[in-house]
């Protein structure tokens, strides 16, 4: 147990802190080191981890046998990358390990350097890190999202858009960033914005509009269907958890104006104001939590946007947030070594050892 502890403390130390370098440092050739340091950090214990999360050997099993359509259905570019994969013989491992390759890389070498350490803190932080262990493709599209959503901020809407694309292909669940491309350009105030938040918690709430979502759900992908069959008569969950992961953007919305002031600061702010929604529907809808995870892109790009608008506060707002998520992030890894998360990220197990 300990060794588990020390080791996820240690990559969140050590890739926060080259991640930390990469950003602030001045000499081009140690922000550039510091890069492929963090990558490394990230990358190494995730390529040589075996077995750990409950989808680990689903994976293997159907990557061994080629990815038959019965077992599952997957995103034709994820399984058209695994056949790629299959037939030059690459192992089932190594094929895992190539995907958390390409996470981690888009991560540390593609986001730009105002962001870095912001983005890798909390990606370690959150869900995002551990659970990569185990919900492989969706993490995946979520960091191909996490670097379109800063092309689209930097106003290359085209190759954002394309990203998006490639997203949706790895995870259908992507597809929900195209309607943040569709509100980015609509004007809000605070109360279109209350409005909006107050229509998410209402259809959250009643059944018939949760009976909609499910069918379109399962339009999307008809495996959604059997998995949110028992969803139509929803259970309320009140978790601390997700309050916690909505503090971002709860933060950036309070600030609005001076969020307005900051480059494309409506998009930033519709952006947020769309993840809060989505928030306070998974409340209810427990098959929502895929999109928070998918969409947590959002308050991931947004946080250093935050820090550079309300300068005053952005101290507090990040001791707020880094003792936060530390705490779930803590509470995480205790929880999967006592077998009680579903993940399975714990104790950390490697292939010298299976």
């Amino acid at each position: 147990m300990l060794p588990t502890f020390f080791l996820y403390l240690s990559i969140f130390v050590l890739s926060s802190s080259f991640a930390y370098v990469a950003q602030y440092c001045n000499g081009s050739s140690a922000r550039i080191s510091a890069r492929f340091l963090c990558f490394f950090v990230l990358f190494v214990p995730a390529a040589l981890r075996y077995g750990i999360g409950t989808d680990y050997f689903n994976y293997v099993n159907m990557y061994e046998r080629g990815f038959p359509s019965h077992m599952q259905i997957l995103e034709p570019g994820f399984r058209f990358f695994g056949l790629l994969n299959y037939r030059i013989g690459v192992s089932a491992h190594i094929f895992i390990a190539i995907v958390s390759g390409i996470t981690y890389a888009l991560l540390c070498f593609c986001l730009p350097r105002r962001h870095i350490f912001v983005a890798v803190t909390f990606f370690v932080l959150s869900f995002l890190y551990l659970d990569s262990y185990n919900i492989i493709r969706q993490v995946l599209a979520t960091v191909i999202l996490l670097y379109a959503f800063s092309l689209m901020y930097g106003n290359k809407p085209k190759q954002g858009f394309i990203l998006c694309l490639v997203a949706s292909l790895m995870h259908f669940s992507s597809l929900i960033a195209l309607v943040i491309l569709l509100v980015s350009h609509i004007k809000t105030n605070n109360l279109s914005r209350f409005v909006f938040i107050t229509v998410f918690i209402f259809v959250g709430t009643n059944e018939w509009f949760l009976s909609m979502l499910v069918y379109i759900a399962a339009a999307i992908n008809p495996r959604n269907l059997a998995l949110s069959v028992l969803l139509v008569q929803p259970e309320i969950n009140l978790g601390v958890t997700y309050i916690i992961f909505a503090l971002p953007s709860i933060f950036i919305v309070f600030n609005s104006k001076k969020i307005l002031l900051q480059n494309s600061g409506n998009f930033i702010l519709n952006a947020n104001v769309f993840y809060i929604g989505i928030m306070m529907l998974a409340f209810a809808v427990e098959i929502v939590g895929r999109f928070v995870l998918v969409m947590f892109f959002v308050p991931l790009f947004s946080m250093q946007i935050l820090f550079d608008a309300d300068k005053k506060y952005a101290k507090i707002y990040r001791y707020i947030l880094g003792l936060c998520f530390l705490a779930i992030y803590m509470r995480y890894i205790e929880h999967s070594m006592l077998g009680t998360a579903t993940a399975g990220v714990s104790p950390y197990r490697s292939i010298f050892f299976r």
